[in-house]
């Protein structure tokens, strides 16, 4: 059954993208756990939303548009945060309600239905193309590598900032960075899970493995192996199923993370 399922090639791509999606979300998310940053990934997705409406409109790459957005709206609230007395989740707030009102601006501006944008609002893993399978491929390598290289003055700086100033990290330069990861991350996993629901795998796997995790190694490498039972089991029964790939994938994850809460609490 799991053979002939895997026999097509629209199939495959959608298993392959799954895991990706599966590895890197959760991996990232870690940060974003560790840093309270959920509302930030969240603000990213809705200026992503943005960003796909002004592409729409202009009748750019919608990828693209909305890749330049998201980056250019993280570098703001990174900025703004840095610059001003505002607290960091007003400013997020502040980048949060402008996304999504310029986003319906444009979107009322566009003529007739663009089933397009609707795949990037609820994600559709099986119109993944060879094209955005490199693409992901690609990025995931990239944020991944960039982040084990950098990961112990950005875990640094998680954990105690002002002490990691004083011992000379440059601070400013790497929060810029992960913001940027955060920003990509989120974006290219849009037309798999779809802006709703992207910021949920980047958070839940990474939470359930904090449940059960007794050290950062075993952090990363848990909430990796949770996505990745995540994209697969919700790809399978969601095709079975027939619904909605990136809801299921994302149920999915939640159980685990009920099953390691109860799990948690039963060892404590």
């Amino acid at each position: 059954m799991i053979t002939e399922f895997l026999s097509y090639p629209f199939i495959q791509r959608a298993f392959l993208a799954s895991l990706m999606v599966g590895v890197l979300c959760p991996f990232v998310g870690n940060f974003v756990v560790l840093r309270r940053m959920s509302f930030f990934s969240d603000a990213i997705s809705h200026s992503a939303f943005a960003g796909i409406a002004v592409g729409a409109l202009l009748g750019i790459d919608l990828s693209m548009s909305s890749l330049i957005v998201a980056m250019l709206v993280s570098l703001l609230i990174a900025f703004l945060s840095e610059k001003t007395t505002l607290s960091h989740d007003t400013v997020i707030g502040i980048a949060f309600s402008g996304a999504i009102a310029s986003g319906m601006l444009v979107i009322g501006m566009l003529k007739g239905y663009r089933v397009d944008i609707f795949t990037y609002l609820f994600g559709d893993i099986l119109a993944i193309t060879s094209t955005d399978l490199l693409f992901l491929f690609i990025i995931s390598i990239l944020s991944v590598v960039i982040l084990l290289f950098f990961s112990k003055p950005l875990l640094q700086i998680t954990f105690n900032r002002d002490l990691a100033q004083v011992e000379g990290i440059n601070v400013r330069l790497f929060e810029y960075l992960l913001f940027f990861i955060i920003a990509v991350v989120v974006t290219v996993s849009l037309k798999i899970i779809g802006i709703i629901l992207v910021t949920s795998l980047l958070i839940v796997p990474a939470a359930a493995a904090k449940n059960l995790a007794s050290s950062m190694k075993h952090l990363f490498s848990l909430s990796c192996v949770f996505g990745l039972v995540s994209g697969f089991i919700g790809l399978i029964a969601s095709v079975y199923l027939n619904t909605a790939s990136g809801p299921t994938i994302v149920l999915v994850s939640i159980g685990i993370f009920f099953l390691t809460m109860l799990n948690s609490r039963r060892t404590h």
